[in-house]
């Protein structure tokens, strides 16, 4: 059996409205569940995203789950743990209806 595969959003250097459009062009075309992820200094805007999307495009969004993760990554000074966030919003299963 297949793993579903959930679209995710890579939170990093663009502006908030850049993930949101990404967001929410995903969910009015393709699909009702996306995972929004950023690591460190950029957790914030992950977090910026969702409500944004709250406020000005789905006002019964749902928050899924959220996973708070620790990644190693490799760099010149050797091995380190970043700090990431991984938050999961979806639809509501009764409805897919636009709001705002």
């Amino acid at each position: 059996m297949k793993k579903e595969e959930i679209f995710t959003v890579k939170v990093g250097a663009k502006k908030v409205w850049s993930y949101v459009t990404a967001v929410v062009t995903h969910m009015n075309t393709s699909g009702d569940k996306v995972v929004i992820r950023a690591r460190g200094r950029n957790i914030y805007k992950a977090v910026e995203v969702v409500n944004a999307i709250k406020r000005s495009f789905y006002t019964d969004l749902v928050i899924d789950k959220v996973n708070i993760v620790s990644d190693k990554v490799i760099t010149s000074k050797g091995e380190t743990k970043i700090s990431a966030i991984e938050i999961v919003v979806k639809l509501p299963s009764e409805g897919r209806g636009k709001e705002g």
